[in-house]
């Protein structure tokens, strides 16, 4: 039977509560709604109210890290060998958690901040981060319908490859104006979908 890494989900669980900390420090100088999404013009288009952010986002993430936690334990085929790279993938909501749990902060409270530059630099870490990665989980999870493990391995060090690529053109589209950022993120869907059709149609050969 197939275990949970308890210590992991529960230390990964912590961090993703813990910004609650950094708003109540900050809960009475922020307004009371909270700019949550950007357009990309970096001017804000949606809100929560302060109350429902500062104590409903972290849930909301807390909720997601179980979630993925569990998932990610009761389908792994390899856990020993693929111990390191799902470790690095837990900790990533976390992390996202409290960085942009606190750029929203300080956006809200006046600081000058340019959402989208900070977004794609976390995206262009993350990418990265998970490029290195993904080719050491060979064995771990299935391509959707492919059975064939030479196959899989080749898409996996593709997805790496595209993954890598992705991260830095979008920590270099930061000098740029903000519809190339939108391109790149397109592409990258774009590159996924061909992948994923391009494996689907060789495993039939």
């Amino acid at each position: 039977m197939k275990k949970i890494n308890k210590k992991v989900l529960i230390i990964t669980s912590i961090f993703c509560i813990l910004p609650i900390i950094i708003g109540l420090a900050f809960y009475n100088t922020l307004p009371e709604n909270i700019a949550i999404h950007f357009n990309i013009n970096n001017n804000p288009d949606n809100y929560f109210p302060k109350a429902i952010f500062v104590f409903g986002m972290p849930v909301i993430m807390l909720i997601m890290q179980v979630f993925c936690c569990i998932i990610s334990d009761l389908s792994d085929k390899n856990p020993e060998a693929n111990k390191k790279a799902i470790t690095v993938y837990k900790w990533i909501i976390p992390i996202l958690s409290i960085i942009i749990y606190c750029v929203t902060i300080m956006y809200s409270t006046g600081k000058a901040i340019d959402i989208r530059k900070i977004i794609m630099c976390i995206l262009g870490i993350m990418f990265i981060v998970m490029g290195n990665y993904l080719p050491k989980t060979i064995g771990s999870h299935k391509f959707p319908k492919i059975k064939d493990e030479k196959i899989e391995k080749k898409m996996l060090r593709m997805s790496g490859y595209i993954l890598i690529l992705n991260g830095i053109f979008s920590i270099i589209s930061i000098l740029f104006k903000p519809v190339v950022s939108i391109v790149l993120l397109g592409l990258l869907i774009l590159e996924t979908i061909i992948l994923f059709v391009y494996a689907f149609i060789a495993s039939k050969k």
